[in-house]
């Protein structure tokens, strides 16, 4: 049609049918306001598809994740050891933990902890195999221990110019730390089960991280929620198989008397199960399957 054309198929100038004063009275702004809390049977499914894309990552991109997210959370345990240093309570220095949590899982990365509880999910909604859960287990522990290991001996080079400083302040408090993690072999076998039991009340909180992250949709609503649990157990000194893998190379560094097999056999490897099982029976089983049985 030119422009010196007129349309007359409306001659009487009506609005059209779909015009926004046609029919009903205009929509309100609060008629486009969307709820920001999503309900629990919905974080399942949301988690179960999250289970499915995690499961579909090559190998090179599960390392590449989980190498960068130990770094983020290595800033913020040794932020919480400075504040300690600076005479904060631990347990207050702790409460600013979740900016390291925040951080990764805005990013995208990869922590075992909370895969221990949402591949599972996946598993049980029977969209991801058993072996594809192992799978992405290890990678991630491999890719976390890396990452933990690189940032440990780049903060204690950095911080001591290569050894020609005396460690201090924020390594000193860390080597400390180290010291007071492997001590569970001054308890025997009691000691092993108490760092596995240390790792289960971890992850029951870490690893609703992931799930909490699902619980409302704004980013300024999954920050409050997943601060919840993450700051929680940190001020509280609960045993995270992450954060240690920072810990004990960093604090072997700047001098604690921690040896490779206490770091393993007294902490890593109970810690390690025992967040398996925190994130495994209480959120990946019990709190999955409550949720689950009215799809």
């Amino acid at each position: 049609m030119s422009e010196t054309e007129t349309d007359n198929s409306n001659p009487q100038g009506n609005p059209a049918a779909n015009h926004p004063v046609a029919g009903a009275a205009p929509a309100k702004p609060s008629d486009f306001v969307m709820l920001d809390a999503v309900p629990p049977a919905q974080m399942g499914r949301d988690i179960v598809e999250d289970a499915v894309k995690k499961d579909k990552f090559a190998t090179s991109h599960i390392l590449i994740r989980g190498f960068l997210c130990t770094p983020f959370l290595a800033y913020a345990t040794a932020l919480s050891a400075l504040l300690v240093t600076q005479g904060w309570p631990s347990a207050a220095a702790g409460l600013i933990f979740p900016v390291g949590y925040i951080m990764l899982a805005t990013l995208g990365l990869e922590m075992a902890t909370g895969s221990f509880s949402v591949m599972p999910i996946g598993m049980f909604a029977g969209r991801v195999k058993a072996r594809r859960v192992a799978r992405n287990w290890f990678w991630t522990l491999l890719g976390n221990l890396l990452g933990g290991i690189f940032f440990a001996s780049l903060l204690w080079l950095s911080l001591t110019k290569g050894g020609a400083v005396a460690p201090s302040g924020v390594l000193t408090t860390l080597a400390h730390l180290a010291e007071k993690k492997a001590s569970y072999v001054d308890y025997g076998t009691m000691g092993w089960l108490a760092a596995v039991g240390m790792g289960v009340l971890c992850n029951w909180l870490v690893s609703l991280g992931p799930i909490f992250a699902k619980a409302a949709r704004s980013v300024p609503g999954k920050i409050m929620l997943i601060w919840l649990p993450i700051s929680t157990f940190f001020a509280l000194g609960f045993e995270h198989t992450v954060v240690n893998m920072f810990v004990f190379p960093v604090g072997i560094l700047s001098g604690a008397e921690v040896t490779l097999y206490d770091w393993w056999m007294w902490n890593q490897i109970p810690v390690t199960i025992g967040n398996i099982l925190g994130a495994l029976i209480f959120n990946a089983t019990l709190w999955y399957y409550t949720h689950s049985i009215n799809p």
